[in-house]
């Protein structure tokens, strides 16, 4: 809520203070609904309207919310916020022009990186991918943000990168944010590693300890000096060499590369090769029914409103996740169950019709050679879909309505990843028609 001083009248007092303790619960319908009590006794306050619309957005209700935030536009059009919400609830109406026009608008009212960031985010769902992919830079100068390294990294220059080499320094490249926008990144590591002196030290690619062993084995078919690192592990960058440095997300902006996008588009199959294993790690995907793994929810991170309403939306309810199991059990599958983390107890009802499971503790590279003896796996907006689509694994991947941009809109294919087929709510919440669709095209393959 934005700061103002405690209204005089008590009534309105109290409606704020019960707002901001349903706020504090994540009880987003709640606190929408103290705020539009307050409407009533201050109808003009586009604070109020804007509070109002952001929690029924964080409660996943962009219709109402875009409503909203239009009224608090028209109250307060020369202020940012309410603009950036416009912007924000379009994006999840999957009105991707309207959302850049908001953010736009809200720009032009007040600089914010964040409004930056939220347009590079949709200017990705147009297919964009320049413009998107420089906008996003932004996103380094978000208040709170804490790059791994601070301060200014590589700026592409060619002439600051032999220099460096040639002195020794290897570029080192950096992960942020998740382990699918990690994954999902990879694809420019090829132009980079190419451009790179002969002879030099090459890369130092720092990422979070359990995709060390994928990524070590994995890109091994990169040209030049490579090296895959875990955060931490190891020397930094040497004294006055703080600027060779670059997050693995500005990748294609310094590289010039923002159409590195579709596979075939550079000629590359897929981004990771686990290549030839030793007898003993040689697995053969057994004959007899198809073998189907999959995954029901996403990454459970709940630190903040956002988050949060990302994995309720993202994940499947249980009764989607048992029709999912019973409907693959009656078509023939063996289902293995492949999720990390607390949500693998919810399979427990079905546990029984299980073929197997993912080990509790297994790293990405035990999960991919898991996948390797897979006919299919299906899962929802998560790592799980990165993993697949860079392994070139045949992946289905559930998405709610009001999905992540990367996935464009209305498309059941991705540009990212030819090796996956997208089924989408046809509206908020409507899991059940989506696993129909899902095991439909199961039983008639194409």
């Amino acid at each position: 809520m934005p700061e103002w001083a405690l209204p005089i009248d008590p009534a309105l007092r109290r409606l704020l203070v019960e707002a901001l303790a349903a706020e504090r619960d994540s009880d987003w319908l709640l606190a929408a609904s103290h705020y539009q009590a307050a409407l009533q006794l201050q109808p003009d306050d586009h604070r109020l309207e804007c509070n109002a619309a952001n929690a029924l957005w964080l409660a996943d209700r962009p219709e109402e919310a875009m409503a909203g935030f239009r009224r608090a536009v028209e109250l307060a059009p020369q202020e940012p916020l309410p603009w950036r919400g416009l912007g924000n609830a379009a994006r999840d109406n999957n009105r991707f022009g309207s959302a850049v026009r908001a953010y736009r608008r809200s720009s032009a009212q007040g600089d914010d990186p964040l409004t930056d960031w939220n347009l590079s985010q949709v200017l990705l769902g147009l297919g964009r991918y320049r413009e998107a992919f420089r906008q996003a830079e932004r996103r380094l100068f978000v208040a709170g943000l804490e790059p791994f390294y601070q301060g200014p990294g590589w700026d592409g220059s060619t002439a600051s990168m032999q220099r460096a080499q040639a002195e020794g320094i290897p570029l080192h490249v950096w992960s942020e944010q998740g382990f699918g926008d990690t994954l999902q990144f990879l694809r420019w590591l090829k132009p980079l590693t190419a451009s790179l002196p002969d002879g030099g030290p090459g890369v130092v690619l720092l990422v979070e300890p359990p995709l060390v062993p994928l990524l070590k084995q994995g890109l091994g078919w990169l040209d030049g000096t490579f090296a895959v690192r875990a955060k931490g592990d190891g020397p930094g960058l040497p004294l006055g060499w703080e600027q060779h440095h670059i997050s693995l997300q500005s990748l294609p902006h310094r590289l010039n590369q923002g159409h590195w996008v579709h596979p075939r588009q550079c000629g590359i199959g897929p981004w990771l090769r686990l290549g030839p294993r030793t007898s003993h790690e040689q697995l053969q995907r057994p004959s007899g029914p198809p073998r189907v793994g999959i995954l029901w929810a996403a990454g459970r991170k709940l630190t903040d409103g956002f988050t949060r309403r990302e994995y309720q939306k993202r994940s499947l309810s249980p009764n989607a996740l048992g029709r999912l199991v019973e409907g693959l059990r009656a078509s023939g599958a063996e289902v293995v169950a492949l999720q990390h983390g607390p949500d693998r107890d919810q399979i427990a009802p079905w546990r029984h019709h299980l073929a197997g499971e993912l080990a509790a503790d297994a790293d990405f590279l035990a999960t991919a050679l898991l996948l390797d003896q897979l006919e299919l796996v299906i899962t929802v907006d998560t790592a799980m879909a990165h993993l697949a689509g860079c392994l070139a694994q045949p992946a289905w991947v559930l998405l709610p309505w009001s999905a992540d941009p990367r996935w464009l809109r209305q498309r059941s294919d991705s540009p990212w990843y030819p090796s996956l087929r997208l089924f989408r709510q046809p509206r908020s919440g409507d899991w059940d028609t989506a696993i129909g669709a899902v095991l439909n095209a199961f039983r008639t393959p194409t």
